[in-house]
């Protein structure tokens, strides 16, 4: 099985009545990993695929990739600070209860003997 890659496609130009070859222009693989790798050291994660498929959607054009980029990065890095926290508040210890532990269990009128070293 045989693909062709760059098959010209003919268009009908709108100003005259020739026709014209359409072009696209896409971004190579060392592009793309250079937008993804942008991304990872500026938003992380998320920001390294957003900046992947950014510049692939916008077929290799680095201009409007920075200009997207730029306010992308400050939403995705207010998205990745909210996660850390609620990640960090979820995972953080409980209250010490070892002093709640025998607070409970002796009575009011038991005295405790620690020593101090």
């Amino acid at each position: 099985m045989t693909y062709q890659v760059n098959t010209p496609t003919t268009v009908s130009n709108p100003v005259t009545t020739q026709q014209a070859v359409m072009v696209r222009q896409t971004a190579s693989g060392f592009e793309q990993g250079i937008a993804c790798m942008a991304g990872l050291f500026t938003a992380g994660p998320l920001g390294a695929l957003a900046s992947w498929g950014a510049l692939r959607g916008l077929q290799g054009k680095w201009a409007p990739w920075f200009i997207l980029g730029v306010p992308s990065v400050v939403a995705i890095n207010i998205v990745n600070v909210v996660a850390l926290a609620v990640i960090g508040g979820a995972m953080s210890p409980e209250e010490d209860t070892t002093n709640s532990y025998y607070q409970r269990t002796l009575p009011s009128s038991a005295v405790v003997l620690v020593d101090k070293v």
